[in-house]
């Protein structure tokens, strides 16, 4: 369980660093006459595309952990993962090569997202069949919390850097070298782990369940499909009210309301402490409530808060520094704190024949469209102000999310060590 956790520490320190780390030196990839929009769109995309990769992966290391084992496909993953920060933190930029630029570090975040996908979809598993069923909201709850804890050390980091060397413009010593630093500490993070999960033992509940040959035919279009269709409308909603909001936030504070990238740093900083209480707050509850009822308040808060508070923010209402990170983390909040109760729904979803794979996929492959939300906002400017149409993502992931719990069932009592599927008990 601690592997684990450090693994998706890890996995999502290597998600969000681009969000952090490039919010202040994209333009070191971009030429100097690009507009704020375009610049916006670029920095969304190369975030996008790592989501983009995590399906594949899923798909690819979820099939291979349900066939031959949790334990060694992290492995792999953990050493993907890390060599692709390695080489991201080496590449050029526009002044050199131009639009390749962008290109590789487009393709480099690709290939990272599909050993990031395959991470989390063979050790996740690994670790909740280790781990009691009184104690699993608990557990789900500390493990995405993971998710918050990376970002405030992606935050510190680079906020010691701006400290060290000010942000000021393409040409400043951040942008032309300091933003390769966090993407160096999380590839030597990724080696010193390596060795570490090296000790991990095999998932019991694993080595004594049959196996089928073929977990992915089963997830989508066998006996696990009905589960499979239920969690992937659940993730849709849960994408669309979480990563597109933690992604568009850093750039709406930046380039439209004009505030430091200093200070957006600090204001998304204290935004992820308050989301990571939230999260374990919302995992354990999901424990002595349900998670399903978890789940559907969570969607009611989306639509109910969220939205009218991001509207509040975007309209510029917070003067003060203060009055910023009350709101954003406002936002963040009530947008994604039901991701606390997430992980170990879907573990309670499928079994142990296709958990790999279900999980992967459904936590995954429910990425695709959401990722795509620069698209979406763009087409959303031609009837509306560009500022305001993270709102209709936002509503439209709530109500998502409260379609698919209110359909679903309350897993919170499944014996994760049951050899059959809910459809068959």
């Amino acid at each position: 369980m601690r592997s684990a956790y450090a693994g998706f520490l890890l996995d999502m320190y290597d998600v969000y660093v681009p969000v952090i780390a490039l919010a202040p030196a994209i333009a070191y990839f971009q030429p100097a006459d690009v507009t704020d929009r375009q610049r916006t769109v670029v920095f969304s995309v190369t975030f996008a595309v790592t989501l983009l990769g995590r399906p594949v992966g899923a798909a690819l290391f979820g099939h291979l952990a349900d066939r031959f084992g949790r334990r060694r496909l992290t492995l792999v993953s953990v050493a993907g993962f890390s060599a692709v920060s390695a080489l991201i933190a080496c590449l050029p930029g526009f002044s050199e090569v131009g639009w390749l630029a962008v290109v590789l570090l487009l393709a480099l975040r690709l290939v990272g997202g599909v050993f990031l996908g395959g991470e989390y979809t063979a050790a996740t598993p690994l670790a909740f069949e280790h781990c009691p069923r009184v104690g699993r909201g608990l557990f789900g709850g500390v493990l995405i919390g993971a998710f918050a804890v990376s970002y405030i050390a992606a935050s510190l980091l680079v906020l010691l850097l701006l400290q060290l060397m000010p942000h000021d413009g393409a040409g400043s010593a951040y942008a032309e070298w300091g933003w390769r630093v966090p993407f160096v500490v999380g590839a030597l993070l990724g080696l010193a782990f390596l060795a570490y999960r090296r000790l991990v033992p095999e998932s019991a509940v694993w080595q004594q369940s049959p196996k089928v040959r073929r977990p992915l035919r089963e997830v989508m279009t066998g006996a696990a499909s009905a589960q499979f269709r239920q969690v992937f409308l659940l993730m849709s909603g849960m994408w669309f009210t979480g990563s597109a909001v933690v992604s568009v936030l850093p750039a709406l504070l930046l380039d439209q309301l004009d505030v430091t990238a200093t200070t957006v740093t600090w204001i998304m900083l204290v935004a992820n402490v308050g989301l990571g209480i939230a999260m374990l707050m919302t995992g354990v509850l999901g424990q002595m409530v349900g998670r399903r009822r978890v789940l559907l308040w969570s969607a009611v808060s989306a639509v109910g808060a969220a939205a009218p508070l991001y509207v509040l923010l975007a309209k510029g209402v917070a003067r003060s520094d203060a009055a910023l990170a009350a709101l954003a983390t406002a936002v963040v909040v009530t947008s994604m704190a039901g991701w606390g109760t997430v992980t170990a729904y879907l573990m309670e979803r499928f079994p142990t024949s296709v958990r790999s794979s279900g999980f992967g996929l459904g936590y995954t492959l429910a990425i695709v469209v959401p990722s795509l939300f620069a698209l979406w906002m763009w087409l959303l400017d031609q009837v509306m102000p560009y500022r305001y149409t993270q709102v209709v993502l936002l509503v439209l992931g709530g109500l998502l999310l409260g379609v698919a719990a209110w359909t679903g069932p309350e897993p919170s009592d499944v014996d994760l060590a049951d050899m059959k599927t809910p459809a068959a008990r």
